[in-house]
């Protein structure tokens, strides 16, 4: 679903867009409905055999893909670099934190235990069950970290999984997918399909075959997800808006605080659910929190992404922009730049 050969942007076709360069990586299929709903089919004809695949070799599979995805992590953390504009060190991380992810529910299939109640006259059994087609939906910002703690823990539980990538940044789910096709894991069990989100989210979200939703992103589009999840009885995993504000009182460690104040909002040009984009600081200690905060900023080197040192990310365009544009206030309002 992938073409290289034309950065023409068509009515089915994205260009991707090197957010720190403007300049186009690679042109990607949206998939149609009728697309979505051929590949969770193709997900639903998959899912029986992977049901009945003894735990212990499900735990083999995935510590297999965890072991391919550590021998591709360079070339993902370049896709990440190229896709979604993060620093070469915060890109080398995540495609870590995929194979850790990895590792760490390869040990699920095999504790996925049930429980015996006792009742009047017998015994309740209970089971643990995958539930089918899972479809996994993920925004732009951190496109191969969310996209793993998704589709990790449904792989390790005996699900299928549909991925959707924002069709901002498809590159590094397209690249996952191979992989997992590399390590052996069977055909149809993982499935990433680009597409918008008003025609390819909206598919999966209504499709009888996806029997539970994981979105994240932001908290209106959540919103109607649970409302369709309810009103089709499946369960659904929410992970949205969150920006909360750092806290420090006068009794703190402020050189240990005011260094986590800065890598809050700064990392990733604050392009974060977890970004600290307020601050609030006890009057006492107020004058010398911000003279800290300043002297830190200023030391912060904004580059290219790739860059040897650069601690925050460039962004040049659309929703890629409006945060960095944010967090350049926000530098002007205390350093004076």
């Amino acid at each position: 679903m992938v073409s290289t050969s034309s950065t023409t942007r068509g009515a089915d076709t994205y260009t991707v867009v090197n957010p720190a360069t403007e300049q186009p990586v690679i042109d990607v299929h949206l998939a149609s409905v009728a697309e979505t709903d051929a590949l969770i089919e193709r997900a639903h004809a998959a899912f029986p055999a992977w049901k009945a695949v003894a735990p212990g070799e499900r735990a083999r599979l995935l510590r297999r893909f965890a072991q391919v995805v550590d021998d591709h992590v360079e070339e993902l953390a370049e896709l990440e670099v190229r896709n979604a504009g993060h620093t070469w060190g915060n890109a080398t991380w995540e495609a870590g934190n995929v194979r850790d992810c990895l590792n760490y529910y390869s040990a699920a299939p095999e504790r996925l235990f049930g429980r015996q109640i006792p009742v009047p006259g017998g015994i309740d059994v209970t089971f643990h069950e995958p539930l089918g087609v899972i479809g996994v939906i993920v925004p732009w910002n951190f496109p191969m970290t969310i996209a793993s703690w998704g589709f990790a823990p449904a792989l390790a539980a005996g699900n299928a999984v549909l991925l959707k990538p924002s069709e901002v940044t498809p590159s590094v789910g397209l690249a996952v997918a191979r992989i997992a096709q590399e390590a052996g894991l069977p055909p149809g069990i993982l499935n990433v399909l680009p597409g918008t989100g008003a025609v390819t989210g909206h598919a999966i979200i209504h499709h009888p075959g996806v029997r539970m939703v994981s979105f994240t992103g932001g908290t209106q589009t959540g919103r109607n997800i649970a409302t369709v999840a309810a009103q089709r009885l499946i369960p659904v995993a929410l992970e949205l808006g969150g920006k909360s504000p750092h806290i420090i009182f006068d009794d703190a460690q402020l050189e240990a605080a005011v260094a986590g104040v800065v890598d809050g909002i700064f990392e990733g040009s604050g392009q974060s659910c977890v970004a600290g984009s307020r601050l609030f600081v006890q009057r006492k200690v107020l004058d010398r929190v911000l003279a800290m905060l300043v002297e830190r900023a200023n030391g912060l080197r904004v580059d290219l992404p790739d860059a040897p040192g650069a601690r925050s990310r460039t962004q040049a365009r659309g929703c890629h922009g409006l945060s960095a544009a944010c967090a350049t206030r926000l530098h002007r309002w205390y350093v004076g730049g």
